[in-house]
């Protein structure tokens, strides 16, 4: 369980980065001091937080695929 909350949490982050990312990007631009210096800069850290991301879809997947099974529901017995 503690795997699958701090890569929720690497997941959330990277999210936000991105998000972060994408606000600052559309300011630069308004304001007209998005260079291509900067546009670079902001395309490799574009990259590592959606890599972030990328890895923890496979992280999530392989949580997935080794709960398959685990908990079979059984019907309440009010609802039996």
């Amino acid at each position: 369980m503690t795997n699958a909350v701090t890569n929720t949490r690497v997941a959330v982050s990277a999210q936000r980065i991105l998000h972060e990312i994408a606000v600052s990007e559309r300011h630069l631009q308004q304001s007209g001091l998005l260079t291509s210096r900067v546009k670079d800069g902001i395309a490799v850290a574009r990259a590592v937080a959606r890599r972030t991301l990328n890895d923890c879809a496979i992280h999530f997947a392989t949580l997935a695929s080794a709960n398959d099974g685990a908990f079979t529901p059984t019907p309440e017995p009010e609802l039996a």
